[in-house]
C-alpha cells in the first residue's frame, strides 16, 4: 500500500474521493462474490441435508413407540434412559411452565393490588423517548428539563458516501 498524503487542492481532494469510490466498487464486487459463494454453499449443503433429516425423523418416529413399550425392560425400570446403539434413547421431564386460566393481563391487574403478591407482578415504566423529544418543545419543557430531560443535539460526523453511478450496484457495508 502506498503512503497516502493529505490534499492540498481540490483538485487532489477529487483524485482522493475518486479512488476512494473505486475502492468502494471494488468492495461490493468482492461481497457480491462472497455472498454468492455462501448462497451456494448453503443451497449444496441443504441439499445434502435434506435426505438425511428426512431420514432421522423417519428413524425417531418409529423408535419412539418402540421406547415407551421396551424401555422399561432394557433400563429394569431403574432409569429413563440408556445407552443403546451409539446413542442415548428416552424419555426426559420437560421444563414446568406456568398454566393461566383466564385473561393474564387481569390477573397481573388483580396481583398488583395485593400486598403479598407484589414481588410477583413486573411494572416497568419506560421513557418513550420519541414522545419526549416532541415534547421538549412545548409546554412542559421546564418540567422535563427539572427531571433531567433536555435535547441533545447530535454531533457532526464526517462522511464519505460513493455516490450511484449508472451501471452499480450499492455499496458494500461501510
Amino acid at each position: 500500500m502506498t503512503s497516502i498524503r493529505a490534499p492540498r487542492s481540490t483538485d487532489a481532494a477529487a483524485k482522493l474521493l475518486e479512488r476512494y469510490a473505486e475502492i468502494e466498487g471494488q468492495m461490493v464486487a468482492i461481497e457480491n462474490v462472497r455472498n454468492s459463494a455462501i448462497a451456494a454453499a448453503n443451497k449444496a449443503a441443504d441439499a445434502d441435508l435434506e435426505p438425511l433429516i428426512t431420514q432421522r425423523l423417519a428413524i425417531r418416529a418409529k423408535l419412539e413407540p418402540w421406547w415407551l413399550t421396551a424401555g422399561a425392560a432394557i433400563t429394569e425400570g431403574k432409569r429413563k434412559s440408556a445407552e443403546l446403539g451409539g446413542c442415548m434413547i428416552g424419555t426426559r421431564a420437560g421444563r414446568d411452565s406456568l398454566a393461566i386460566e383466564g385473561n393474564e393481563d387481569a390477573i397481573a391487574e388483580k396481583l398488583a393490588k395485593r400486598a403479598w403478591a407484589k414481588p410477583l407482578v413486573r411494572i416497568a415504566p419506560k421513557l418513550d423517548k420519541k414522545a419526549i423529544l416532541k415534547s421538549l418543545g412545548g409546554v412542559y419543557k421546564k418540567q422535563l428539563a427539572a427531571l433531567g430531560l433536555t435535547l441533545r443535539t447530535g454531533d457532526e460526523v464526517f462522511f464519505i458516501e460513493r455516490t450511484e453511478q449508472a451501471g452499480t450496484i450499492g455499496s458494500a457495508g461501510a
